[in-house]
């Protein structure tokens, strides 16, 4: 599989990010506002302004260089996903600076955009072109992107045809095509049966190896403290907590009483 080593560079800046929550008033006003004119749209105005918001993120601030393998923990709901969309250019910020240099990837959902009706094949294709792959750098991938799936002659045949199980060893077989810059992986999933997710499990810790810089969330304190050299701890959209994996792992462990 390719790799590629470069340096790469995240810097966050006093971000947050914020949900508006519409009520049914406003929703009814929103849209209203093409059909009546400039009066609705300034009530329309003072009604999401008054809006609620869920605050996602609150004054994050991070900056994160080559080496760095950063660990993201939190309980669900702290904001560990958000955090990783927002690096990921999935969010934009409310308010803040982001700015990330280097070829990124992430494994959020890995299945993201794959098309029904194409082929496995296809599919591999259209992914990584996604992906900033040139056609060239897929053609010599492919051999090894089908072996590593272990899909044989159903590659040639429309997603549709897949079981669950094909789909996920077709996504994660496309999507460790390459070793990124940036690598964000957001909790290990489940790709299908014991064998092929032993061989996922190893590749995706190459990858981690091997990128220039790695952001993992996940429950699994052991792994972080073995793959990470920073860590982070996040409750409510905040950073509450920084220092070395132990340290973090250790402090969380701590207040929220776990085992």
């Amino acid at each position: 599989f390719l790799g590629v080593i470069m340096k790469s560079e995240i810097n966050l800046q006093d971000v947050f990010l914020d949900f508006p929550i519409y009520d049914a008033q406003s929703l009814s006003i929103r849209n209203k506002m093409r059909d009546i004119g400039n009066t609705v749209v300034t009530r329309a105005k003072k009604n999401i302004s008054g809006s609620k918001v869920v605050h996602g993120l609150k004054n994050v601030n991070l900056n994160l260089t080559h080496g760095d393998k950063l660990a993201v923990l939190g309980s669900n709901g702290s904001g560990k996903t958000t955090l990783l969309k927002l690096i990921a250019g999935i969010y934009y910020p409310t308010s803040g600076k982001v700015s990330c240099k280097g070829e990124l990837s992430c494994m959020l959902d890995i299945g993201f955009g794959f098309e029904q009706d194409a082929t496995g094949y296809e599919n591999i294709i259209l992914s990584n072109i996604t992906r900033g792959l040139t056609k060239k750098d897929i053609d010599k991938l492919l051999p090894q992107i089908a072996e590593f799936s272990g899909l044989g002659d159903f590659l040639h045949m429309p997603l549709r045809t897949y079981s669950s199980g094909m789909q996920a060893r077709l996504a994660f077989s496309s999507a460790i095509a390459s070793t990124p810059g940036i690598l964000l992986i957001d909790e290990f999933f489940s790709t299908g049966d014991i064998e092929f997710s032993e061989r996922s499990k190893s590749k995706v810790l190459e990858m981690m190896d091997n990128s220039s810089i790695l952001i993992f969330a996940s429950h699994d304190m052991n792994l972080l403290k073995n793959i990470c050299n920073k860590a982070i701890l996040m409750k409510n959209g905040e950073i509450v907590f920084t220092g070395t994996p132990d340290e973090v792992v250790k402090f969380y462990k701590e207040t929220y009483h776990l085992q």
